[in-house]
């Protein structure tokens, strides 16, 4: 047999011969089937009346055969065709073999068929306006598959859809076409025609046949000298479909934006330049008017009110928060209202929306909405900070007698064992013993300040603070002496950290003294860090509700946690020493 072709029909000159043993071979029958199935005699006109009559008497040795090298099963084609060729001889008797040769051929396309689009964009020829069906053509654009159609034609105008087939076996046959939208129903759809001409259908989007705001798609085939068939995706639509999207998205803009904050029950009120890019920062829980403008593609026709068409627009805002300090804060709030649309003012083409915000990073939304309830895609959008962040101003460790430490160098802190914070005896009457007690205090201090616009009483509220030994070795073991590392602790007041803490020794006699000196903990003459970061938020601070105006109506739209996402101040490590002497 020959090897795999890429022709759509291959020709085979095929010899044979046949054998008797008791008379001579007077001619022979053959058949062209598909393959043999599971190796099986699958013909055998010596048998089967059936398979006699579909058989082709010849009586030379030898001839020429067309196979097709291409099968379609049920409308799924394949590029690649199994064959079989079947050939009986018949005695000067009539005796048929009742075991045909066979040979079996494997054939192949090189590919399928394909059918590429146009586009014709229409419109009422001007000359003959009162004729429904008089139209000419504006312009003809190829159809490109893209993974998201964009806008094509305009609302309510007509439009055409042309298409032809390309195929490498031999010549296009036929067409086949059909609607996938089911709103639009036509005569002569899904029927295979041979027409080669008839390759342009035409929506009028009109009276009974109005195509809706929405993506139209309109499915074609060809076949082939091959019988083969080009096929439709009808999962992704990339081929054999073109998609129409009908009615151009309306556009808008933010035209400004107002911020509005109060300091010492005064109200204060700024318009934010966010024509560079930058996001601005407003202040925690100050309220953002976003003012806008939307209007709709004027090649759409409008129906709500052609003689006014920004009464063709209404709007919907959203948000999108996040913030990189804290996880788990990412979230939509999705198009507001969350049914419908507003609309202040129903004769105008600006309206505006007001939000309080929080403290985390926001892209505010706005997009406009035509009378067919086509959204601005690509809608516009401003980013804002929410939240000043504090300022830590002072760091310090003290001692009981309020010395501080230069924390620009590595200090120590010293402590003389005739100083101690408290010096006294002890009495236990359980065990009816007593000890001398010496008690050291120390201090961890910090000041800060929040930014002059944040609300009153804003400050630096809570710190975290983490002090560790870091003792070397291959385990580099850091040994936690205060507090945790993610744990908040409120100050002592606002802006103000003061945390305490004290080391108590004791001992039974003077000679004990040489002990405890000989049996300092570990972390004397160690390097002792501090990692300190302030928090405009105290530990347990309320949720923080945010609302939104919609036509005028204020609305709760989201409650989170504030206490976790406050802003916080720069951060600062540094180190020290503890030294007793005597």
């Amino acid at each position: 047999s020959p090897p795999d072709s890429t022709e759509y029909e291959y020709l085979v000159h095929m010899y044979w011969r046949g054998t008797d043993n008791d008379g001579t071979i007077e001619q022979y029958i053959w058949t062209i089937q598909d393959t043999l199935v599971l190796g099986q005699q699958s013909w055998n006109p010596a048998d089967r009346l059936a398979d006699l009559r579909s058989g082709q008497l010849i009586s030379s040795t030898d001839s020429i055969f067309s196979f097709t090298a291409f099968k379609d099963f049920g409308g799924v084609g394949v590029k690649k065709n199994r064959q079989a060729f079947l050939i009986a001889s018949i005695d000067d008797n009539g005796v048929i073999d009742p075991s045909p040769a066979t040979v079996e051929f494997v054939a192949t396309i090189d590919k399928l068929p394909e059918i590429r689009f146009a586009i014709r964009i229409l419109r009422q020829n001007p000359l003959y306006p009162n004729e429904p069906d008089s139209l000419e053509i504006v312009s003809i654009e190829p159809y490109l598959p893209l993974p998201v159609p964009v806008d094509t034609v305009g609302m309510f105008r007509p439009f055409g859809i042309s298409y032809h087939g390309i195929t490498t076996n031999g010549q296009v046959r036929g067409y086949r076409w059909s609607p996938l939208s089911t709103t639009v129903i036509l005569d002569s759809a899904d029927v295979w025609g041979t027409d080669l001409a008839d390759t342009i259908r035409t929506f009028l989007n009109r009276d009974n046949q109005v195509i809706p705001s929405s993506t139209f798609r309109f499915g074609a085939q060809c076949i082939d000298d091959a019988e083969a068939e080009s096929t439709i995706d009808a999962g992704r639509f990339q081929t054999g479909v073109a998609q129409v999207v009908v009615n151009f998205d309306p556009d808008t803009r933010v035209t400004r934006l107002e911020n509005s904050y109060t300091v010492n029950d005064v109200v204060f009120n700024r318009d934010i330049d966010f024509s560079d890019g930058v996001p601005d920062t407003v202040s925690y829980r100050s309220w953002l008017t976003v003012h806008y403008a939307g209007w709709d593609d004027a090649r759409d026709i409008k129906t709500c009110s052609p003689t006014d068409p920004n009464k063709c627009i209404a709007f919907q805002l959203g948000y999108k928060r996040i913030s990189s300090r804290v996880n788990g804060s990412t979230a939509l709030s999705g198009w507001l209202p969350r049914s419908g649309f507003h609309d202040t003012d129903e004769f105008s083409a600006s309206d505006s929306n007001t939000v309080n915000i929080g403290s985390l990073e926001y892209e505010i939304q706005v997009r406009s909405v035509d009378e067919n309830q086509k959204p601005d895609v690509t809608f516009e959008s401003v980013d804002i900070v929410g939240n000043f962040d504090p300022v830590l101003d002072t760091y310090d460790i003290a001692d009981h007698f309020g010395n501080t430490l230069d924390l620009s160098v590595v200090d120590t802190l010293t402590w003389n064992w005739t100083q101690a914070w408290k010096d006294t005896f002890e009495f236990n009457p359980d065990t009816n013993e007593g000890s001398l007690i010496k008690v050291f205090r120390w201090w961890v201090l910090a000041t800060g300040h929040d930014h002059p616009w944040d609300p009153d009483g804003s400050g630096v509220k809570s710190w975290r603070y983490f002090i560790f030994t870091d003792f070397g070795g291959p385990d580099q073991q850091f040994r936690p002496l205060a507090r945790a590392g993610e744990t908040w602790v409120d100050g002592l007041s606002l802006d103000v950290l003061n945390d305490g803490f004290q080391m108590t020794f004791r001992y039974t006699d003077a000679a004990s003294i040489d002990a405890i000196f000989a049996g300092l903990p570990d972390y004397f003459g160690q390097d002792l860090t501090v990692i300190l970061v302030g928090r405009d938020t105290e530990v347990d601070e309320p949720s923080f509700d945010q609302f939104v105006f919609l036509n005028g109506v204020k609305e709760l739209i989201n409650s989170f946690p504030t206490a976790s996402y406050g802003r916080y101040t720069r951060e600062v490590m540094y180190t020290f020493h503890f030294r007793m002497v005597r």
